[in-house]
């Protein structure tokens, strides 16, 4: 783990505060997200310390919760979180762990490559076409899309939304990142079948770590990445993301 690495704690913060969810409620150290269903990062309970309320009634009141939205109970386990969590949940009858998945780190100081040419980049908030794209891509409907733009509008940081013309008004890849107290998170990374193994999904990330670095003054990037995601890690680790945080995964109420 690299010296620009503050804390496990920062990068999960990173990591939340790049996607955040619709509605959030704390709950004894417990951090509850609703997003309509839309995402299970964004719809989950996030153990964030242990807190002081009984295991299994805080379990229960997340459960309740959750049935009142219409949502399944969903936690979102990070490595760091006590043995007594997956325990609790096996005895209610949690289903078993789902999508381990890795928090990559590099650091940016002298490992972020140079501003990538062909690359657009849309701060703020995307544009149709970049939102449409990944919808697409994601093989969503324009329920989906509404929600989407919904969380991206829910942002509180600076964010960029990075993509490559590949001609005709289409986008070849798509990316986005969002910084948090020196920590760009990198987010919805999308190629289009058509136009992979080009290297178009490296230069749409290259131009968020870019910006990244130079507009604010970013020291580090992380990115969540499903351990089984073989060509997702391969293209990360060419990036520069070599050091593992943490990982995490989900639980599953029945």
């Amino acid at each position: 783990m690299g010296p620009a690495i503050r804390s496990v704690q920062g990068v999960q913060e990173a990591c939340l505060n790049g996607w955040p969810a619709l509605r959030e409620l704390v709950f004894d150290g417990w951090l509850l997200r609703f997003s309509g269903g839309y995402t299970r990062r964004a719809n989950s309970v996030h153990p964030l310390s242990p807190g002081m309320q009984p295991l299994d009634e805080k379990i229960q009141y997340c459960e309740a919760l959750y049935a009142a939205q219409g949502l399944p109970t969903l936690f979102c386990i990070p490595s760091t979180a006590p043995p007594s969590l997956a325990h609790a949940l096996d005895q209610r009858g949690y289903e078993p762990p789902e999508d381990e998945t890795r928090i990559l780190h590099m650091r940016l100081a002298g490992d972020a490559p140079l501003p990538p040419r062909g690359v657009q980049l849309e701060e703020g908030l995307p544009g149709d076409a970049w939102l449409r794209t990944l919808v697409q891509l994601q093989g969503q409907g324009e329920a989906a899309r509404s929600t989407h733009r919904s969380i991206l509008e829910a942002l509180s940081i600076p964010a960029v939304f990075a993509s490559v013309p590949v001609g005709d008004g289409r986008l070849g890849a798509v990316a986005f990142g969002a910084v948090h107290h020196g920590m760009v998170c990198v987010n919805s990374v999308a190629t289009d079948p058509d136009f992979r193994r080009r290297g178009l999904a490296h230069r749409a990330i290259s131009g968020v770590l870019a910006w990244a670095r130079d507009r604010h003054g970013a020291t580090g990037a992380c990115v969540p990445v499903v351990a089984e995601n073989d060509p997702a890690v391969g293209l990360y680790e060419g990036l520069g993301f070599r050091d593992e945080v943490c990982r995490y995964h989900y639980r599953r109420r029945p």
